[in-house]
């Protein structure tokens, strides 16, 4: 069995085990889209509460590569990822066959997800803004492109640190969302309106929906090599 086969394996075994984490999702992304499609609205009635929008944004987006199953709500208690590769390598499994599992879970969660979110986000909200189909799916796209690339450092924090450490690398990245927000909004621009306006603008041909699903995958892949190389040398004991 190569390692993409072994991998699908995995993956498929994972979505057994615990099936209610489809259900759970896809009731926080209908959550999160729809609070979401409000925030939106208020933006545009707010110059304070700009800022807040765009980190929710930045910070949330990124939760569409996760499933949300047992053990991402164990992982701090249990240090249920550490323990989970300290198994896979007892079997053994390779970690390259692991590593491709949890990017084929991640981009099945992206797909899973990003149904129910920008679902909700447009039944709440930007359906007022008069978006065809392929103006819409550029728009998916360009957020979906940026949540791949926090994608890959989540995966890093998950396989190379236990789970209290995994939580500070989470914490850390909620005030660089916020400084980076902050930081928009004082350039006089509004971060997630200006994605809006460029995928109404120019649809599939937007600039910024390709930058940011090339620099996603690119991301994903480099920050999934250097954990490869660095897994092989972790202590699981």
């Amino acid at each position: 069995m190569d390692a993409w086969k072994q991998a699908w394996w995995l993956t498929r075994n994972e979505y057994r085990k615990d099936k209610l984490q489809w259900l759970w999702s896809a009731i926080f992304m209908i959550y999160t889209g729809s609070m979401s499609g409000v925030m939106l609205i208020g933006q545009q009635q707010s110059d304070f509460f700009n800022p807040v929008v765009d980190a929710f944004f930045l910070i949330m987006l990124p939760f569409q590569g996760f499933l949300f199953s047992r053990r991402s709500f164990r992982y701090i208690q249990e240090d249920s990822y550490t323990q989970m590769l300290a198994y896979y390598r007892r079997l053994p499994i390779s970690n390259e066959s692991v590593m491709w599992s949890r990017l084929q879970q991640s981009l099945i969660a992206f797909a899973y997800n990003g149904f129910f979110f920008y679902g909700s986000l447009y039944a709440v909200r930007l359906h007022t803004t008069g978006f065809t189909w392929d103006q819409y799916l550029a728009f998916a796209l360009s957020c979906t492109g940026y949540g791949l690339l926090i994608t890959g450092l989540y995966i890093y924090g998950e396989f190379l640190f236990s789970g209290k450490k995994y939580l500070l690398l989470s914490f850390m990245f909620l005030p660089i969302a916020v400084v980076i927000s902050v930081l928009i909004r004082l350039s006089g621009n509004y971060g997630f309106w200006y994605v809006i306006h460029y995928s109404k603008l120019w649809g599939l041909l937007s600039p910024i929906m390709w930058i940011s699903v090339i620099a996603g995958l690119a991301a994903l892949w480099v920050f999934s090599r250097l954990t490869l190389k660095k897994l092989a040398l972790r202590d699981l004991s």
